[in-house]
């Protein structure tokens, strides 16, 4: 393109942007002057032709183009390095005006359209259910279609469609919901004690083999001595003289695995409620037949195992908590547990590793460590009440009466099931009431206004009028002319409103969140769910409107236990912990992972940014810190000294580690690999969009993957220069680059490397911290090379030293972490007529300290939160 053509296309651009300042450079001269020899026709630099883009904001690619025109100018990224600078005075209007037409051209857009209702997500509805009939372990969300993702999370209008499917499985849902909440009985089902061993069939089988043991006060048990030469046989004629049932300690060495998954299977939850789990649990070093002092704390796993329907095959594994093990020391521990009806309790040996047990001797001739499980006693359902609550929601205090269908005919009553064991091996029965209760009333219509009058409200979260009121009462005198018992009409209403808008959807008034709105939006922000009774009068009083109030609410929602969901949830999508398990590492490369390391980096993470909230940290300890958050499992594996045990906590660091801050932490690490090797694309990628709120452009469409070689004869960083050395890639590669460099010091499952493992070529790798019994296929290939220049020309020896780099732009990465807060908490993303909002979010956080839960204040008082 010639410079005329190129300039006159500019002039055209600057009108269409913004009229010319008086006494500033117009933006055409100043992109003609300081851009057009680079993103023109000829060269498009970046694949960007500023003669041939037209500013028509109401396109929303075109507008996106020109706000990454606007950030990399303001930035200071263009004009590039090495290129004269522009005058201050000329930078700064141009930027200027070129920032007010695309915030005015962003209102006008938002002014133009209109504001979409946001259905609750999976995790919400359940979560909401939850809360309204006091039901904490109802499972819902896995049978519900999954939710999509539109700017990071799952909570924007564009993730959340609502088809014939949605429609169907909320129906089946609210079913479900009305199943477990309405009582059937006149008292609630005797809480059964039992004591369940763990010798189970499952586990039987592998007693018998000799990868396990029988023990009787830390002695293998004379009435079945551990597998020899010969193993035991007939397994069928040892469960029937119920010689795994005589009060014996079970010890296991060997986890669970695709083969083997052991659990208490004489106990079969039969009724929903809360359980008293208690267990007692101890390590040992096996020696060929002696009980000798374990290598230290072990670690069990506890989870409740969901069975399918045949009452054998399980479906769903969810896990309660890892427990200490200590070393010839029965340590007991106890739990409440929510079950729900087919649920039993899995065990893992989850701190042990595969070893062979089956040479000439079995057992007896096996030295290696080992988990006992002395017992597990269950005691449920525990009541506090009855009728439950959840009935209670529902019905009030209205009487639970017998009847009998036959003295009441044309008139429909409740089909209920047969209370029954529906686990194949549970040994606990039920307690049945005989005969067929319900609700009973002498005024069915007046009840049901009044029952509906409490109920509406807390489901749709607002005041319901009474004409809303009235046809659902009238639904139900039609329900009761057409021959259905109180309970099945006011079921029939139940049903339609926990399907309707006003339960699903987030409504809010025309013109803005009134206080209603404002204490839906704390709740779900803070507890993914709806407002509890407190926050509610608050809001019908008139009282959030009152920044103190407002605040005193959002301290009160996150010390409460419910606040874990968010963190949760926000830290599984802002990092990508909910694809934690998306791949296997290579077991090859990796033999010493597993899933017991795989729960602690989840559990760090979350842990981590739940001890940024609570202490009111800075913005900087996101990439560095001088504590983690760890167990046992992880210090052994990050190489830090004097930590035990399964429970995760704040230990600090000694000087000269490599960890700190989220980008040294295991989870961040696996789910930015790809299980076999580490790439710094999407690594670097990673830094760029989560921590500094600065995504890269897509790759071009004809420009192939780079394929990292784990046979060790080449290093990523040679494979790369090929892109970098592209004009299309380069200046993407730039800022890409230097971040995902710095995390080569940082292997495919967190642990710290001066040199890449290989599968080819290579020294003999050392053991370090890898268990002994694990073997080492693998070796060691080229160094690591974790240096680089940042894009403004800072260099960093290693990752320590882009670390303190990227520490140092605290503002950068408050400003990322305000606008992803307000994304998860508005399900709106910052546009960019936000920015100015938003910044004043970060100006009033750093004026307050410039901590995590300061940000979490001011954002809740801002308009971005109050208003939009």
């Amino acid at each position: 393109m010639t410079p005329t053509f190129a300039r006159a296309g500019l002039v055209l651009l600057a009108g269409l942007v913004s009229p010319v300042a008086a006494g500033a450079a117009p933006p055409a001269k100043f992109l003609d002057a300081h851009c057009a020899r680079c993103h023109d026709a000829d060269t498009k630099g970046g694949g960007l032709d500023l003669g041939a883009l037209a500013f028509t904001p109401s396109d929303p690619d075109n507008f996106a183009r020109w706000v990454l025109v606007y950030d990399r100018v303001a930035r200071g990224e263009m004009p590039p390095k090495g290129t004269p600078r522009p005058p201050a005075a000329d930078l700064s209007a141009a930027t200027a005006d070129l920032r007010a037409a695309l915030a005015d051209a962003d209102r006008a857009r938002a002014a133009g359209g209109a504001g979409r209702l946001r259905r609750l997500t999976r995790g919400e509805y359940e979560n909401t259910v939850r809360d309204l009939f006091d039901l904490p372990g109802l499972s819902l969300q896995a049978d519900l279609p999954p939710d999509g993702s539109a700017h990071g999370f799952d909570k924007h209008p564009d993730a959340l469609d609502l088809s014939h499917v949605n429609l169907a499985k909320y129906l089946e849902a609210a079913d479900r919901v009305l199943d477990a909440a309405i009582a059937t009985r006149p008292t609630a089902p005797r809480a059964v004690k039992q004591r369940v061993p763990l010798a189970d069939y499952i586990v039987g089988h592998i007693l018998l083999r000799g990868d396990g043991v029988l023990l009787r006060d830390k002695k293998p048990d004379p009435n079945f001595p551990p597998a020899g030469a010969q193993p035991h046989l007939d397994q069928g004629a040892h469960e029937r003289l119920r010689v795994f049932h005589n009060g014996a300690s079970v010890g296991l060495f060997r986890p669970e695995d695709e083969s083997f998954a052991p659990c208490f299977g004489d106990f079969v939850a039969i009724y929903p409620g809360r359980y008293k789990l208690t267990t007692s649990l101890w390590s040992f070093q096996w020696d060929q037949g002696k009980v000798r002092r374990a290598r230290g704390t072990e670690a069990a796993r506890l989870s409740v195992v969901q069975l399918a329907e045949d009452g054998r095959t399980p479906q769903s594994s969810t896990v309660l908590g890892y427990y200490d093990a200590p070393s010839l020391a029965e340590q007991t521990h106890q739990l409440v547990a929510w079950l729900n009806p087919r649920d039993k309790i899995g065990f893992n040996a989850a701190s042990l590793v595969h070893m062979e047990t089956q040479g000439p001797k079995r057992t007896m001739g096996f030295t290696g460590p080992g988990i006992a499980c002395d017992y597990l006693d269950v005691e449920g359902p525990l009541h506090d009440t009855w009728p439950p609550v959840a009935h209670k929601r529902l019905f009030g205090a209205l009487p639970l009466r017998e009847v009998d269908p036959q003295k009441h005919p044309g008139v429909r009553f409740p089909a209920r099931a047969p209370e029954r064991q529906q686990g194949i091996t549970g040994r606990n029965q039920p307690d049945p009431v005989p005969g067929l209760w319900t609700v009973q009333t002498a005024k069915p219509l007046a009840d049901a206004d009044r029952l509906l009058a409490d109920f509406l409200p807390r489901a749709f979260r607002r005041p319901v009028p009474a004409d809303v009121r009235k046809q659902y009462v009238q639904r139900v005198a039609a329900r009761l002319k057409e021959g259905d018992c109180f309970e099945l009409a006011m079921r029939w209403a139940y049903r339609a409103a926990l399907c309707a808008p006003d339960f699903l959807f987030h409504v809010e008034p025309t013109g803005g969140p009134d206080d209603h709105a404002l204490a839906c939006r704390l709740s779900y922000f803070l507890w993914n769910s709806m407002p509890d009774e407190k926050l509610t009068r608050l809001a019908a009083g008139g009282r959030l409107r009152d920044p103190a109030a407002l605040r005193a609410e959002a301290e009160r929602l996150l010390a409460d236990p419910r606040s874990k969901r968010f963190v949760d949830d926000f830290v599984g999508q802002w990092l990508s912990l909910n694809r934690i398990g998306a791949n296997d590492p290579d077991r090859k490369l990796y033999p010493e992972f597993d899933k017991y390391l795989e729960d602690s980096m989840a559990a760090e993470t979350r842990g981590y940014v739940r001890e940024l909230l609570d202490r009111d940290l800075t913005a900087d300890h996101l990439v560095r810190s001088e504590f983690a958050m760890l167990n046992g499992r992880l210090a052994a594996h990050y190489g830090v000294p004097g930590v035990t045990g399964t429970q995760v906590r704040r230990v600090p660091l000694p000087p000269g580690t490599p960890r700190g801050g989220l980008l040294t932490q295991g989870a961040v690490l696996k789910v930015t690999a790809n299980g076999t090797t580490t790439s710094p694309v999407p690594r670097g990628a990673f830094v760029l969009d989560r921590l500094l709120g600065r995504p890269p452009a897509p790759p071009p469409p004809d420009v192939p993957a780079v394929e990292p070689d784990v046979r060790g004869s080449v290093t990523i960083r040679q494979q790369l220069d090929k892109h970098r050395n592209s004009a299309a890639c380069a200046s993407c590669h730039a800022r890409i680059d230097p971040p995902g460099f710095a995390l080569e010091e940082f292997d495919a499952i967190g642990g710290h490397r001066t040199r890449y493992r290989s599968l080819g070529a290579g020294d003999q790798a050392p053991r370090g911290t890898i268990d002994p019994a694990i073997g080492i296929g693998f070796r060691l290939g080229p160094k690591v090379d974790s240096s680089g220049v940042l894009p403004d020309g800072r260099p960093f020896a290693n990752f320590a030293g882009f670390q303190a780099l990227l520490a140092g732009d605290r503002d950068a990465l408050l400003t990322n972490l305000a606008a992803r807060l307000t994304a998860y908490a508005t399900g709106r993303a910052v546009s960019f007529a936000d920015r100015d909002e938003l910044a004043a979010v970060v100006a009033a956080t750093n004026k307050g300290g410039g901590g995590a839960r300061t940000l979490v204040y001011e954002l809740i008082q801002s308009k971005l939160f109050r208003t939009r």
